[in-house]
């Protein structure tokens, strides 16, 4: 098994590289890869003490990133090595500021284990989520790196366990010290196939989240255009949402309401086709002509999203008509409005409670769209924010929960 593994990886390098050619996502990730061992030889001393936390992709950072930032406050004598094995992640948080060192996790070989070992040796090696590199796993663990995965959460379909997935299972038991997961369900599976190393401490992005609602800044523009209104808020939209959208506002949006669009994809072009689709008064971040009286308001720049749902009186999440599914539902539900998003959901966890709770309201179709929407605009919405609540008072605290058993190493 370990040798078809290491074939998989080495078709997957060589099908990137090709990739790279005609794709600017999988260019950057050969082009940031060939930096990594110079890099990591420039920044790290010798005698001085790291933890390394690796993310997959830009999500994944949100869930680490109260373990970071927490570590490094509690502990400054530790400095902090962040990976990330996607160019969406490495791009954007390449200059974060919490780490001494970012770069890109190499390809999962055994000789670009071993040659990272050679330069670089953690006290500590912290997974965020997934993301099991077997080779770099098997090298790092044999070295005596104590190494944990956070915010996990397992699925009965996944390969561990079924009964071919034998060897990726043992790679779990035998590299993994402890598994920090988001549910019960997630550690009665990995009980049944004998993986014991396991505390039920929930996902860190509900911190993240509260940390960033507690510390919200107030945007001028946003009030300026909100006023007096009521305000939807629609998050990391992708064109399936937007075409729903599109209908509603242009025929049915009551004069007492505006819409902010933070699209997922923010091309100029993209944008401009967006734009044009309204009917009624429309402007945007980058232009902010005439805030008071348009209607639709498109934020054309990145970093504003979770500070702007602290103004929303309903949010909209993008993603759910997509297979990989819906977006960050947290970020809107930590300021207690209720959320619309598209039917693929099921796999993750916090929405799974937000809509038990009834703060989550999924919809299949415009039909259904519409029909949630009516029933919002005609409810007490402030009845959410207790809903919401219920759910952030269950889930607080799974940052602490993971520092206090890392300070007993």
């Amino acid at each position: 098994m370990q040798l078809f593994y290491n074939i998989g990886i080495k078709a997957m390098s060589v099908g990137i590289k090709i990739l790279s050619f005609f794709n600017e996502k999988a260019k950057k990730s050969i082009e940031g890869r060939k930096h990594t061992f110079d890099l990591i030889k420039k920044t790290v001393k010798k005698d001085e003490n790291w933890v390394w936390i690796h993310c997959s992709s830009l999500g994944e950072f949100e869930q680490g990133r109260p373990v970071i930032e927490t570590l490094k406050k509690k502990h400054s004598n530790y400095k902090i090595a962040l990976s990330f094995f996607s160019p969406s992640g490495y791009e954007i948080r390449k200059n974060y500021n919490q780490a001494d060192l970012v770069f890109y996790i190499p390809f999962d070989t055994p000789k670009n284990a071993k040659k990272l070992l050679q330069v670089f040796k953690p006290k500590l090696w912290i997974l965020v989520k997934y993301d099991y590199w077997y080779n770099h796993l098997k090298t790092f663990k044999k070295a005596n790196v104590p190494i944990i995965v956070i915010s996990s959460i397992f699925r009965e379909n996944q390969i561990y366990f079924k009964p071919y997935g034998k060897w990726f299972t043992r790679q779990l038991k035998e590299n993994l010290a402890h598994f920090f997961i988001q549910n019960e369900k997630s550690k009665n599976l990995l009980q049944n196939i004998d993986i014991n190393q396991v505390s039920v401490v929930g996902d860190t992005r509900f911190d993240r989240v509260w940390q960033i609602a507690d510390n919200a800044e107030s945007l001028s523009w946003v009030e300026t255009f909100k006023n007096e209104n009521n305000l939807i808020v629609i998050g990391s939209s992708w064109k399936e949402d937007e075409d729903l959208w599109i209908k509603w506002i242009n025929e049915k949006l009551p004069n007492n309401w505006k819409v902010i669009i933070a699209p997922h994809e923010m091309t100029y072009k993209s944008i401009i086709e967006l734009k044009n689709q309204f009917k009624v008064g429309v402007t945007t971040y980058k232009n902010q002509n005439d805030l008071q009286n348009s209607k639709v308001l498109i934020v054309d720049a990145i970093g504003f999203l979770s500070k702007i749902y602290a103004y929303a009186d309903m949010a909209y999440v993008g993603g759910g008509f997509n297979k990989s599914g819906v977006h960050n539902t947290l970020e809107p539900a930590v300021f207690g409005v209720p959320i619309i998003i598209g039917p693929h959901y099921q796999k993750f966890n916090e929405v799974l409670e937000l809509k038990n709770e009834g703060v989550i309201l999924p919809i299949k179709d415009y039909t259904s769209f519409e029909q949630v929407l009516d029933n919002l605009i005609n409810s007490e919405l402030s009845s959410f924010k207790p809903k919401a609540k219920k759910v952030f008072d269950k889930n607080l605290g799974a940052t602490n929960k993971i520092l206090n058993w890392i300070e007993g190493l």
